[in-house]
C-alpha cells in the first residue's frame, strides 16, 4: 500500500497548528492541561488537520525554507493576537474576583488552587472556575471552533496580518476592566453600604473596635450577596464571551 502525502497539506497543517497552539497555550480554560503536554500537542494537531481538510479553499503554501519560516512567524503573531482576546475576556473574571477579594477582606488570605498548585484568593478562584464551567456550559467552545475557522478564511495560513490591530487590542483591553466591574456591581454596592454603615457606627460608638467587626461583616456580606445574585450572572458572562468574537472580527477585518 502506497500512502501519498501532499507536502503542501502538511505545510498548511503545520502552520495552522502554530496558530491554534499559541491560542490554546494562552487560553485559561485549558489551564488544567498545563502539565499534559502530549494531550495538548495531539489536540492541536488533530484540530489543525481537521480545519485544513475541511476548508473550502485555502491558498497553497510554498514548500521552501525561507517562505515557511516567514509564514511560521506570521502564524505565531496571528495566534497571539487571537489569544489576547480570549485572555482578556477571562481576565475580566480575574479582575472582578480580585476587586471583591480586596473589598471584602479575603485578599489577606488565600486558598490552595489544585490546578496551578499555588495560593489564590477566594473570590478570584471561584470566578475563574465558574467562568470555565460557564464557557463550556454555554457552548462557547463551539463558537471558538467556528471563530478559528473564520480566522482561516480571513487570514489564510502563511499570509499573516497586514498590521497588528492596535485599536481592537486597546478596546478589548478596556473591556476587560469595564466588564470585570459590571460582573460584580451588586456585590460591590452592598459592600460599599456595609462600609458606610460601619463608618457611621464608628462615629456613634468611637470606643468600638470597628476593624475587628468590619472584616467578618464584609466577608459574610460578600459571600451572601454573591450566592443570591449568582443566577443573574448569565447575561454579563455571555457578554464577556461574546466580546472575544467581536474582537476577532475587528482584528481580522
Amino acid at each position: 500500500m502506497v500512502v501519498d502525502i501532499d507536502p503542501r497539506w502538511v505545510a498548511s497543517v503545520s502552520l495552522v497548528s502554530l496558530r491554534v497552539g499559541v491560542l490554546f497555550l494562552l487560553a485559561p480554560f485549558l489551564a488544567g492541561l498545563g502539565r499534559m503536554v502530549t494531550i495538548r500537542v495531539l489536540l492541536t494537531l488533530a484540530l489543525s488537520a481537521t480545519f485544513v481538510s475541511g476548508a473550502v479553499a485555502l491558498p497553497a503554501v510554498r514548500v521552501d525554507m525561507g517562505n515557511l519560516v516567514a509564514a511560521a512567524v506570521a502564524e505565531l503573531v496571528t495566534g497571539g493576537v487571537l489569544a489576547f482576546g480570549v485572555f482578556a475576556a477571562f481576565g475580566a473574571f480575574a479582575l472582578a474576583g480580585k476587586i471583591l477579594d480586596v473589598q471584602s477582606g479575603f485578599g489577606i488570605g488565600s486558598v490552595y488552587d489544585p490546578v496551578t498548585r499555588a495560593g489564590a484568593p477566594l473570590f478570584a478562584t471561584l470566578l475563574d472556575m465558574g467562568a470555565v464551567v460557564m464557557f463550556f456550559g454555554m457552548d462557547a467552545h463551539h463558537a471558538l471552533m467556528r471563530g478559528i475557522a473564520f480566522s482561516l478564511q480571513q487570514v489564510p495560513p502563511g499570509t499573516g496580518l497586514d498590521a497588528i490591530p492596535l485599536d481592537a487590542v486597546t478596546r478589548q483591553f478596556g473591556l476587560m476592566f469595564s466588564l470585570g466591574v459590571a460582573l460584580m456591581v451588586p456585590v460591590l454596592a452592598v459592600l460599599l453600604l456595609v462600609e458606610l454603615g460601619l463608618a457611621v457606627v464608628s462615629r456613634v460608638l468611637p470606643q468600638m473596635n470597628v476593624i475587628m467587626v468590619m472584616v467578618p461583616a464584609k466577608g459574610a456580606a460578600g459571600l451572601v450577596v454573591l450566592a443570591l445574585t449568582v443566577t443573574t450572572l448569565e447575561a454579563p458572562m455571555a457578554k464577556v464571551f461574546a466580546s472575544i468574537f467581536t474582537y476577532w472580527e475587528r482584528a481580522l477585518a
